[in-house]
């Protein structure tokens, strides 16, 4: 397909359309890169200052960071790429350049790499040059998009692949290596590394256009594979949700669904760490002082030798060594991380440019979400109703009143124009910035509010395309992730079949397109992806599907221990747990133990009546509640407990009735 044809297509989607503002300020960093500085795009005072190299003076600005196309080559040394002559090297080689054997011959491992930039963001294409012949002759016709991970709030350009300062990390390097070496070309933007924004219409629009110039320039591939971890792996279903054609194949590393559904159970974990804490503060004594038994409540993991994130002493627990500072960064819209200064400081922008920037996941989307008058987005998260450790009360692991004490006092976050900057480790939780109540532990006290979140933008981030749905996916996806259970890592083993639960519940047709595989050592990951890769090649290179196409776990040091259709039972069913369930054990999140299902895409729960919860069989059976206890269950929820039989409140209609 030629490159109008692609600006057609993405012209033509409502998704990728929309997604046309600017955000500003925004720092160019093609310096930082070693790629000079950004083309002088306007008068305006409008972007980035470019400054003459001679006198010193600002000569104009960049609004768009624009640089001008160029080939760079880099041969591999080693364990390092550096740069190559191509005019020299070829005819006298650097004494330290690594060959690799292809049909019997050594072959001379060097990359030629285009670099320029395509939608503000710098775009890299790499494909293996081994002679100064045309060097189409070296590309398979084969392409890997490469998505990068992370958690941005806009505002910069971001670090491109093959020029980041440092050069490629190791994980990078070791991936890419064997992937050239086969043959395959490798696209990248810093508009698809999600730590550098989160915008997922501005990523696919971005991933369009950049597959567009590929084409325009080496042809069109035999087939597109997206590879990449975390926010990576979130880019790829949701391209294969919002942009059909623009990947054949996907092999997502530890995977989350999306990003804007991860906030709604991470939010609670700030309020429920503040009021563990605060328990153990009045109670040294209190069960809560052992990590472990906070499970039951925050359903994620906990262990209680690992060291604090924050205090370095022993024990910890997933939401605080795994999301740590994840709902501060994306939610406080006075966090702003200090390179932004500094940067607006060494390139030479007006003094306070940042000062009106609202640092929120929402306010780097307002061109979907909106502003108020205030200049602040509209935000999703919600907690009211939500009954926090409703399945430890049920399994007799809390009592009623321990059960109250935790909903009247957990709280819920402020509006945003009420929020104060973080205070780090002084208040690690940002407990500044939560609705609490100095009376909540007693029974007759007032209870600490919940946070009621904006519909309109739950709507739209569903509009938008940052929510997967599991509604379609059209593509074969090898969902890999390292067993990190035990490290209290935020990339938890329950995300694969969050996606799974959503494809079930939307489009059960789809769901055979998705296969999980888990290995036990993060160390092994690099051969799993690349068996995942020649996997997926023959996959989409005609024929029956490999056998390798299937659901499997993986032990240490390569061992499968069972691979099928039923190695995963009893995660989404009532059958007796599959092989690799068992080997794998799953944890929850605080919505689980609230009620909410695997699924994790509930924004805001229909309410039910606290007299109808306590007459509907919510609660345990034979535990009789006394008249004060029901008095205070109604007081903490005035409005009523949430109904997870019911769906989203927050969910279009239109979705909804096409279920």
């Amino acid at each position: 397909m030629a490159f109008r044809r692609f600006l057609a297509a993405c012209a033509a989607t409502a998704i990728c359309l929309a997604a046309q503002a600017q955000q500003q300020p925004f720092v160019c960093r093609t310096q930082e890169a070693s790629l000079g500085q950004p083309s002088v795009d306007n008068q305006d005072g409008i972007g980035h200052p470019v400054v003459d190299e001679a006198s010193g003076a600002i000569v104009g600005y960049s609004r768009n960071c624009s640089i001008a196309t160029r080939v760079e080559y880099f041969y591999l040394a080693g364990s390092r790429f550096k740069p190559f002559d191509p005019a020299t090297g070829y005819t006298a080689p650097p004494p330290d350049l690594t060959t690799f054997k292809r049909n019997g011959a050594a072959v001379p491992f060097v990359v030629r790499v285009e670099v320029g930039t395509i939608n503000r963001f710098v775009y890299t294409i790499a494909m293996l040059a081994p002679s100064a012949k045309p060097e189409s002759a070296a590309w398979n016709r084969k392409l890997v998009y490469w998505l990068g991970g992370g958690v941005g709030i806009g505002h910069h350009q971001g670090s491109p692949l093959w020029f980041k300062p440092g050069g490629l990390s190791g994980n990078e390097r070791q991936l890419m290596v064997p992937m050239l070496e086969q043959g395959y070309a490798i696209v990248s933007s810093t508009g698809n590394e999600a730590g550098v924004h989160y915008n997922m219409r501005l990523a696919g629009q971005t991933a369009l256009l950049t597959k567009a110039r590929f084409v325009e320039a080496y042809g069109a591939p035999l087939f597109t594979i997206g590879l990449g971890g975390s926010g990576g792996a979130v880019q790829q279903y949701l391209f294969a949700q919002n942009h059909p054609g623009l990947l054949d194949g996907g092999i997502p590393l530890q995977s989350y669904p999306d990003m804007i559904t991860q906030t709604i159970p991470i939010s609670d974990c700030p309020l429920l760490s503040q009021y563990f804490k605060d328990e153990v503060a009045l109670d040294p004594a209190s069960p809560w002082a052992r990590w472990t038994n906070q499970i039951v409540i925050e359903g994620m993991n906990a262990s209680d030798t690992a060291r604090h994130a924050w205090t370095g002493g022993a024990g910890s627990t997933e939401c605080i060594n795994g999301w740590k500072m994840a709902i501060v960064t994306v939610l406080n819209p006075r966090y702003k991380d200090d390179r932004y200064d500094l940067a607006a400081t060494f390139y030479r922008y007006p003094a306070g440019v940042f000062d009106k920037v609202k640092w929120t996941h929402w306010n780097d989307l307002e061109d979907i979400y909106g502003t108020d008058a205030q200049g602040y987005a509209p935000i999703s998260i919600d907690n009211e109703g939500v009954q926090y450790g409703l399945q430890a009360l049920r399994a007799g692991q809390i009592g009623v009143d321990e059960f109250l004490r935790l909903n009247a006092c957990v709280g819920g976050w402020k509006e945003q124009a009420d929020f104060v900057d973080w205070q780090g480790k002084d208040d690690p939780y940002d407990s500044l910035n939560m609705l609490r109540s100095a009376t909540c532990r007693d029974p007759e006290g007032v209870p600490a509010p919940r946070r009621s979140g904006s519909v309109e933008a739950m709507r739209k981030a569903y509009s938008a395309g940052q929510v997967f749905t599991g509604q379609r996916l059209g593509i074969p996806m090898i969902d890999l992730r390292p067993y990190l259970e035990p490290e209290l890592n935020m990339h938890n083993a329950r995300q694969a079949f969050s996606v799974r639960a959503r494809l079930l519940g939307a489009n059960r047709a789809e769901v055979k397109r998705q296969v999980i595989w888990f290995t036990r050592s993060e160390a092994d990951m690099q051969g799993r992806v690349l068996e995942a890769l020649s996997t997926m090649d023959r996959m989409l290179s005609g024929g029956p599907a490999p056998a390798e196409f299937t659901d499997r776990c993986i032990d240490t040091g390569g061992a499968v221990i069972a691979a099928g259709p039923s190695v995963w039972d009893g995660v989404l069913d009532a059958k007796p747990q599959g092989a690799c369930t068992k080997a794998f054990p799953l944890f929850s999140s605080p919505r689980m133990v609230a009620g909410e299902s695997i699924k994790g895409d509930v924004f805001k729960c229909a309410l039910k009546p606290v007299a109808q919860a306590l007459r509907d069989g919510s609660y345990p059976a034979g535990v009789e509640w006394t008249a004060r206890q029901k008095a205070r269950l109604q007081r903490i929820f005035p409005h009523g407990v949430c109904d997870y039989n019911q769906p989203d409140q927050g969910r279009p209609l239109v979705l909804e009735r096409n279920r």
